[in-house]
């Protein structure tokens, strides 16, 4: 993606993708965390809202929406008895490291549905996240290689996946290929359903 790479709503994929790597940060916490002020944990029925954004923008040098998230884990070597791990990973936006430029957007719905789509995709991945934890929690006892491994792939997986989906739905113009994107989307969340953050039951993995 060098010099004749194609422009993202006027941006080079490039700068685009530098923006990306930036946008998802993997913390690891020993104990639980409590949300903090302008931070949101994805939810099916709580969308993100136009007051999620805190940043004030109005700069033709920026793109006109920027959306932050922050998966968190808390898992620990004692984890390996475990027979569920969604509680032990979190994906959080981050509402003042997030911005709108209400300015320059036409149709500001239609934006804050883009980036709730980023965050879904976020999910998705968070979601694969508490899977693998969970299929490969005998090898916590070892230490926690395994678990910056899937910290690393994770966090590559879902940078793929935002470019793609910016790349191919022109940044949430192409509403064919964002009506495919939607659907996707929504299949992936129904098959990762039982890793979801608030189901605390039992999980038997298939094998």
């Amino acid at each position: 993606m060098h010099a004749h790479s194609p422009n993202v709503g006027g941006f080079s994929f490039k700068r685009v993708l530098l923006g990306l790597i930036l946008s998802v940060i993997f913390i690891h916490f020993n104990f639980g965390q409590e949300l903090q002020d302008g931070q949101k944990r994805w939810s099916s029925d709580n969308k993100l809202t136009l007051d999620d954004f805190k940043i004030k923008v109005s700069d033709t040098n920026n793109e006109v929406a920027y959306s932050q998230f922050m998966m968190t884990h808390a898992i620990s070597g004692l984890d390996f008895m475990k027979k569920n791990m969604n509680q032990k990973v979190e994906n959080i936006f981050l509402g003042n490291a997030s911005y709108i430029d209400t300015t320059r957007v036409e149709d500001l719905q239609k934006q804050i549905d883009f980036q709730q789509m980023q965050f879904d995709l976020a999910e998705i991945q968070a979601r694969n996240f508490r899977k693998r934890a969970l299929k490969d929690k005998g090898q916590l006892t070892k230490g926690f290689d395994i678990v910056n491994k899937i910290n690393n792939e994770i966090m590559a997986k879902l940078t793929e996946m935002r470019m793609t989906l910016i790349r191919e739905t022109d940044s949430g113009r192409n509403e064919e290929k964002l009506a495919e994107w939607k659907e996707l989307i929504a299949t992936k969340l129904k098959e990762l359903d039982e890793f979801r953050f608030e189901n605390k039951e039992k999980i038997k993995l298939q094998k």
